[in-house]
């Protein structure tokens, strides 16, 4: 039984060395990335904000919002070869604005949060924000953005306000 299982091992694999006979040449594929390395996120950056309390009476109006609170998101440490960094904003789109709106999941109805630049650059979901490192300052690159509530139709109704959004990062 042991001759015969070798004879047949030795029949199969046969037909794959005949092809790499003496003088065939063979091509070899290489592949592979090269990859920006990141850069670091800030020591001094905040992830919580708070739009502090706000008065339903001040949100009944079609349009209206609280004020802006300021966020601050700085990269550091970015290393030779990274030229830029791409942000993107990621999270539950409001049904009455998805392109500039994200979805409150507190207790307070009709009323969204909105995220922009401080150039008043609507950051909604899958937006994205390129930032060049040589333009930053100190090489570090630093999204100035602010938050509130708004509400596109009004009738606030008392409760809370809660919404998560990331930002993600890719680097060129």
């Amino acid at each position: 039984m042991l001759p015969a299982a070798a004879m047949l091992f030795l029949a199969v694999g046969m037909p794959q060395f005949a092809h790499a006979a003496a003088g065939d040449p063979i091509q070899l594929n290489i592949t592979g990335n090269v990859l920006a390395s990141p850069c670091e996120l800030a020591a001094d950056n905040k992830t919580d904000y708070n739009l502090g309390d706000l008065q339903s009476a001040d949100l009944q109006a079609a349009g209206s919002s609280s004020a802006w609170v300021p966020i601050t998101i700085a990269l550091a440490n970015c290393p030779a070869g990274t030229s830029t960094v791409t942000a993107t904003f990621t999270g539950t789109s409001d049904p009455d604005d998805p392109d500039t709106l994200y979805s409150n999941t507190g207790t307070a109805t009709h009323v969204a949060v909105q995220l922009e630049g401080m150039s008043a650059e609507p950051y909604g979901n899958a937006k994205t924000s390129e930032l060049t490192i040589a333009d930053a300052q100190d090489g570090k690159p630093t999204w100035k953005l602010q938050t509130r509530a708004f509400s596109k139709a009004g009738g606030v109704s008392p409760g809370s306000i809660s919404s998560v959004i990331t930002m993600s990062f890719a680097y060129n």
